[in-house]
């Protein structure tokens, strides 16, 4: 999916689920760093009890910059 393209960048992401969360992606994982062997992004989203969000590639149906 290439999500090292969105780090450093405020996202929205629409799960598989169809759940939608914005935030800043404050990480990346490539996949061969990652146990499950899938590219990984962390979401921070301010004003949140649990701001840092981690997301592997495979929950993911759409990501847009914006």
């Amino acid at each position: 999916m290439n999500l090292r393209k969105y780090f450093n960048k405020n996202v929205r992401i629409r799960f598989t689920d169809e759940e939608v969360i914005e935030g800043f992606v404050e990480t990346y994982t490539p996949s061969i760093d990652s146990p499950d062997e899938q590219e990984e992004i962390s979401i921070y989203k301010k004003g949140t009890k649990y701001p840092l969000i981690g997301i592997i590639e495979s929950e993911i149906k759409s990501i847009k910059i914006l």
